[in-house]
């Protein structure tokens, strides 16, 4: 009899299944694990949860936590290390490994080799071409940098969201185009979708992690004046510099640090514009997010953003100049005619690329080319 097709999970290092829970993503993240497994993959998750019982991905899945291994975050590496031959009754199980973030799975190749189970260097996002976009060095750059390009280069397969992706790690990592696949991150468009009845309660919203990179400080300058209620969800480290800076502009900011990935089409939903201003994405989930419940974006010319909003179309892209910025928020909260325009397409689109559905058919088609050796 053919043993069942087992697919291994590895986290990034030191995230487990309560991380995911703790910030809310924890459905979103398994959801292409559990269509996988409706398809007939069997799933383990390699975590680094370091309590007995992590949470339930919700389907039938087994979990290996790095429990009873409780020790620092520091010591913590050691097990890392130590993973493949501590994990080995697990592991020797899978026919196929794949990586959350290529970047932060060093242990995969060696695992890979040593439980004989293909590997799939999968990232949402390439840490080498970020590093390079922002200007970021210095020897942990580097380190994680070395990392993915060790992990890409042994992988039997590479997964990256967008062309352009792809192209940086055939340029910069010497790996074959004809060894990476281009699969967009995905989103539940069951979830994510438009409410025609919710009622608008807020005029400016972005959804994220609140640090310089998300130029949040520029989208306060930009509404200055207007009168705008405006709301970010998420946290992180510029969480009272925003709050401070909101104030002596006189902006109406609320933010909220934590709200679970199912309740986020309520928020997407009551707002007239999204607004994202990163200098940079990798292929940012939130934006697909508020495009599939039909939200009239606002983003900036920067690289990710721009490769998801088609501009005038889509949605609408700017310069990261405070009075563009303006210009754009208002054009859209003074036509509801444009909003819903966009909005509609916007859904349409992302219907095409990127829903659960067809993301989680690419995955299934990858998946059996890698386990049947082509």
């Amino acid at each position: 009899m053919a043993k069942d097709r087992t697919l291994g999970v590895l986290t990034s290092n030191g995230m487990g299944l309560s991380d995911w829970e703790r910030v809310g993503t924890l459905a979103r993240e398994v959801a292409i694990y559990k269509r996988l497994s409706e398809n007939g993959w069997d799933i383990t998750f390699f975590t680094y949860d370091q309590t007995k019982h992590p949470p339930s991905t919700g389907f039938n899945a087994i979990i290996v936590p790095q429990w009873p291994f409780k020790m620092s975050s520091r010591l913590s590496r050691v097990y890392r290390i130590l993973l493949p031959v501590i994990r080995y009754h697990h592991g020797r199980k899978c026919d196929i490994l794949i990586t959350n973030q290529a970047h932060s799975a060093g242990a995969a190749v060696i695992a890979s080799r040593l439980w004989k189970s293909k590997l799939i260097a999968r990232c949402g996002y390439v840490f080498g071409e970020s590093a390079e976009t922002l200007h970021r060095r210095g020897v942990r750059v580097s380190i994680r940098k070395g990392a993915e390009k060790f992990v890409f280069r042994h992988a039997d397969h590479c997964v990256v969201p967008t062309r352009e992706l792809a192209e940086w790690v055939t340029e910069n990592y010497g790996v074959l185009r004809s060894k990476i696949t281009v699969i967009p991150n995905y989103v539940d468009t069951n979830l994510f979708k438009p409410f025609p009845s919710s009622k608008k309660h807020v005029n400016v919203l972005f959804v994220g992690r609140l640090d310089k990179v998300k130029r949040l400080e520029l989208l306060l300058e930009s509404v200055r004046g207007t009168g705008l209620t405006v709301r970010f969800v998420g946290s992180g480290p510029l969480r009272r510099t925003l709050l401070q800076k909101a104030e002596d502009n006189e902006v109406d900011l609320v933010i909220e640090q934590r709200v679970s990935n199912e309740k986020l089409p309520d928020y997407y939903n009551s707002a007239d514009v999204f607004v994202l201003l990163s200098e940079w994405e990798g292929h940012p989930k939130v934006l697909i997010e508020a495009m599939a419940c039909g939200s009239a974006c606002v983003g900036a010319k920067a690289p990710g953003i721009q490769n998801l909003l088609v501009d005038g179309e889509t949605g609408l892209l700017v310069d990261p100049v405070p009075q563009v910025v303006q210009e754009a928020i208002m054009s859209l909260v003074e036509n509801k005619k444009l909003r819903q325009t966009l909005g509609a397409n916007a859904r349409a689109y992302t219907l095409k690329y990127y829903s659960l559905d067809v993301v989680s058919d690419r995955y299934l088609s990858i998946l059996n080319e890698v386990l049947n050796g082509q």
